[in-house]
């Protein structure tokens, strides 16, 4: 198992319940393991099994949610 985690930056989140929707998303992907989004930071951070779950399909549950999503500059 290999364990990444990444901070990616979120675009359109207005409101708690908008970071709330995207944990949902996340949650439900095969191979992640922990979410925790940040709406006054505007960003999520993820820790996932990069054996089970790419980056891109991180991004593209995001899309899904109705939100975009890029990797943050730490």
């Amino acid at each position: 198992m290999t364990h990444t985690r990444k901070r990616f930056a979120i675009q359109g989140m207005h409101c708690v319940g908008c970071a709330m929707t995207i944990d949902d998303a996340l949650e439900s992907l095969p191979g992640v393991e922990k979410v925790a989004t940040h709406y006054a930071r505007q960003v999520v951070d993820v820790e996932y099994d990069a054996t089970r779950v790419s980056e891109a399909e991180i991004v593209a549950a995001i899309a899904r949610a109705g939100y975009r999503a890029h990797e943050a500059q730490t």
